[in-house]
Formats: structure tokens, sequence, C-alpha cells
């Protein structure tokens, strides 16, 4: 029996329907955590991935967003000036994007960072929240 929870229908990674979940996820915690006098933004990129997902070709998925005070603009495509610019195999990417950030999975990226030469205190605390909203309905 349903819960009658839409976030429990699993959409494909990198859809259109992925990005607008995406969407609405930020923009619900943007407007709840978002603070003036702060910005982040994040491109990213999934090479060799299906065709028919968003993005500029048919073998490249790509969405960003940017964050502004307390509110957020997401789109389709590639963004050059994004604050962090990620860019990976699609099929790579894809168990990791459906992983649950538990604390200790959150505190072995602390001690190993995916990124080392980011600074990951940038990055606004929040979008854990997003990525895990989003890691339980990726197909």
């Amino acid at each position: 029996m349903s819960e009658g929870n839409e976030d429990s229908e699993k959409v494909a990674f990198g859809s259109s329907e992925w990005l607008a979940r995406a969407r609405q996820i930020l923009e619900e915690l943007v407007a709840e955590h978002g603070e003036a006098g702060t910005s982040f933004s994040v491109c990213e990129v999934f090479t060799d991935a299906p065709s028919g997902l968003i993005g500029p070709e048919d073998n490249v998925a790509a969405w960003h967003f940017s964050i502004v005070d307390n509110s957020v603009t997401v789109g389709e495509g590639e963004s050059e000036n994004a604050d962090l610019q990620v860019k990976i195999d699609y099929h790579e990417v894809l168990p990791r994007a459906r992983l649950v950030y538990t604390p200790e999975i959150l505190e072995e990226m602390q001690r190993n960072p995916p990124d080392p030469g980011f600074d990951r205190s940038k990055i606004p605390s929040y979008l854990v929240e997003l990525h895990n909203r989003l890691a339980v309905i990726t197909a």
C-alpha cells in the first residue's frame, strides 16, 4: 500500500523528472536555510550517460544550481562559472547518487575528501539533505 508520498516514486538519475524534484527540494531547503550575504553554485556533468537525459548532448547529462541569499536557480545543462564543478562518468557516479549519506559516511568523507582540492567548508550543510532526499528517489 502506498503512503501517498510523491517522493517514494523512483525517477531516472539525470532525467527531466529528477531535475524537477531537485529543483523542488532545493527551493524548500534554500527558503528554510538560506542566509543573506551567502552564495554557492554547483555544476554537475555526467559523461557517457544514457540518451534522453538532461543536458547539452545525447551522451552527456548536466545540471547546475546557484544559491544567492535565500533563493535558488536551477537549470539544465552546464554552467562554467560554478563554485564547484563536477565532471564524472554517469555509471561511476550512479551508485553514489543512490547512496544515503549516514553520519559515518560523512565522517569518512571528511577524513578522505573525494575532491581534496576544494574547500568543502564553502558547501552549505543543508546540501547533504538535498543529496539524501534525491538518493532515495533515484532509479
